[in-house]
């Protein structure tokens, strides 16, 4: 997207912007941190085949993605409410069409996110409730695995995609007013997830 569209806002909106894009930058550090965590456990549990302990754990994740998709559906409709408003109304100032585009990949990116999330929640249903059958428990270990990865590494992307596309902006808007100047165009988590998404 480009940047430097040399459009204009008051310093109320500014500030307002500064508070609204901290908050976006801490939610984010939330969600980097709880997958970092689920990523973790997902390693334990692959280390674990066909054991009552890997059983145990995949429904302990279970948990915690479910939870942690939630928390990502109020995330993303406080973005909805209350940041992309504020940036269309700055864009709107001048033609960027780029950025309406990429609003719309990262809409579409948050529901592959949704999707990917209850694949695996729905399977690790499935294999709670079949827990006695005659299904081979490291095929459903490894189906289960493999959807958990999946949903973590679109998650990270969807993260990482809607930073290089939100902050360049923020930036902008707050150039002019230093003192709300709150982001590092750099931090360890984007280091990381960078990296991550090479190997997709």
């Amino acid at each position: 997207m480009s940047t430097d569209l040399g459009y204009s806002i008051d310093e109320a909106t500014a500030s307002q912007v500064g508070r609204l894009l901290k908050r976006l930058k801490d939610e984010h550090g939330t969600l980097k941190s709880e997958l970092d965590h689920i990523q973790e456990q997902t390693g334990h549990m692959a280390d674990l085949p066909g054991t009552e302990a890997s059983k145990k754990l995949l429904q302990d994740i279970r948990q915690e993605m479910e939870g942690l998709l939630e928390k990502l559906e109020a995330y993303e409709q406080w973005e909805e409410d209350e940041v992309f408003p504020i940036l269309y109304k700055y864009t709107a100032q001048g033609p960027d069409p780029a950025f309406l585009t990429s609003a719309w990949v990262l809409e579409e990116d948050h529901k592959q996110v949704e999707r990917f999330v209850r694949s695996f929640i729905a399977y690790a249903n499935e294999c709670d409730q079949g827990a006695n059958s005659k299904v081979n428990v490291n095929i459903q270990l490894k189906k289960a695995i493999s959807l958990l990865r999946m949903a973590c590494a679109v998650m990270a992307e969807q993260l990482l995609t809607e930073e290089e596309m939100v902050f360049p902006l923020a930036d902008e808007i707050l150039g002019n007013y230093p003192t709300f100047g709150i982001f590092q165009r750099g931090n360890s988590h984007n280091d990381k997830y960078r990296a991550d998404r090479q190997h997709l």
